[in-house]
């Protein structure tokens, strides 16, 4: 009777592609470890094209986790195309991998409280290649105009552009932001601006801005008042669109704060009828943290 496969027999390429499966703590602080063949694969800068680190997964809590990221991008060698992280991101270490990672076409930051616009900004200089860039819930990191200008400048092929933040309430009103990425970025296909306080006349620059869109996310952007010609031109434009009152449901993010959902009841905002009542929203009930969306 043969005994149980050899996994040492495996052919290179195929341990390699189960290998990297695992995520990027995992291969570095387990897999890297376990044989001389398997730290050889763990070397290969294929393995390291995509890193995607949540610190919000307790798994993780006993790693330094600025750590482990730095040390994936420089197993990359400059391969790497897809960062993905969640929680932990400083200014420092978006400095390090955008100077390492000048092929990188995609990066996604939630819930990074410790990042700021204007480094963020500088920072994107250095991967001009950029198709993606998408920031959710980062407090220190709300971009300004001079900010977004920068992105639009450095990243002529950005494509898709998400800054999602918690709705700051009725009367604060602005359209820096949409002024700002219809002017700057007029390639985009998909746009999510969830909690932004954008106006109609920022949704409407956007939507002559950015002739290419083909997804737009505006839910809980409750100053837009979705009425007359703008309820027509957006489905219409947009093929997928997502107006302020849309579920929240599926849309990545965690629950987090029942209370705010109540408060937007009584509020009137948007294209709600008025005559609805706050169990409209009870569907829903709930804001954001993070996760990838």
């Amino acid at each position: 009777m043969e005994g149980p496969p050899n996994w040492l027999d495996m052919p290179y390429e195929l341990m390699a592609n189960i290998l990297q499966r695992l995520g990027t703590v995992e291969i570095l602080n387990s897999v890297w470890k376990v044989c001389t063949t398997w730290r050889k694969i763990c070397k290969d800068p294929a393995m390291w094209k995509v890193i995607d680190v949540d610190a919000w997964d307790s798994c993780y809590s006993n790693y330094n986790l600025e750590t482990l990221t730095k040390k994936a991008v420089d197993l990359s060698c400059g391969e790497l195309i897809d960062i993905s992280i969640d929680g932990f991101v400083t200014d420092d270490l978006i400095d390090y991998m955008l100077l390492r990672s000048n092929k990188l076409k995609s990066l996604c930051l939630m819930s990074c409280e410790d990042i700021t616009g204007r480094r963020l900004g500088r920072a994107v200089k250095r991967v001009p290649h950029l198709e993606k860039l998408h920031l959710s819930y980062t407090y220190q990191s709300y971009l300004t105009i001079e900010d977004i200008k920068l992105i639009g400048q450095n990243c002529p092929q950005l494509k898709s552009f998400s800054m999602n933040q918690e709705f700051e309430g009725e009367y604060e009103y602005n359209d820096n932001d949409a002024l700002a990425i219809a002017k700057n970025m007029p390639e985009l296909r998909h746009l999510q601006v969830i909690g932004n306080n954008m106006t109609n006349i920022g949704l409407e620059t956007i939507l002559n801005g950015c002739p290419h869109l083909e997804s737009l996310d505006v839910r809980r952007c409750f100053n837009l008042n979705l009425r007359g010609n703008l309820e027509k031109l957006c489905p219409e434009w947009i093929k997928d669109f997502k107006p302020p009152n849309d579920s929240m449901q599926n849309c990545g993010f965690y629950h987090l704060n029942d209370a705010f959902e109540h408060d937007m009841c009584s509020s009137g905002y948007s294209d709600v009828d008025e005559s609805l009542e706050c169990d409209f929203y009870e569907e829903d009930n709930f804001f954001w943290r993070h996760q990838h969306f």
